[in-house]
């Protein structure tokens, strides 16, 4: 849908720029860097849109080439924060066990003698 319409907005601006296009094919002149051309007016308004949108398209590829960089280094650190997370876990899991351990055998430890004495 989102691409539908900006497939129409776009349509609509280019029929938009055809027409002015056309309507003003007058010839003009043009000073580039010294040179003089006289161009008819259609073709200095085409250059110019081609112009600006190979601007915004190098500029709009930079900012998405610097996000793209940048989603990757979040990637990265999230795995990187994930793996010493899941290492935490293993290593508290194993001390807690040992700790269980070693109060199994202390309770264990503690029950014999009471039942010796009772026997």
């Amino acid at each position: 849908m989102k691409n539908q319409q900006r497939l129409i907005v776009g349509l609509v601006l280019a029929l938009v720029l055809i027409i002015f296009a056309v309507l003003n094919g007058q010839g003009v002149d043009v000073n580039f860097f010294g040179a003089q051309f006289t161009w008819p007016l259609i073709v200095v308004i085409v250059v110019s849109v081609i112009i600006g949108a190979v601007i915004t398209f190098l500029v709009s590829t930079t900012g998405l080439s610097k996000m793209k960089k940048e989603l990757k280094s979040a990637q990265a650190a999230e795995a990187g924060a994930a793996e010493a997370q899941a290492k935490a876990v293993k290593e508290a899991t194993a001390d807690l066990t040992a700790q269980v351990a070693a109060l199994q055998k202390e309770l264990a430890a503690a029950k014999a003698p009471t039942e010796d004495s009772q026997a």
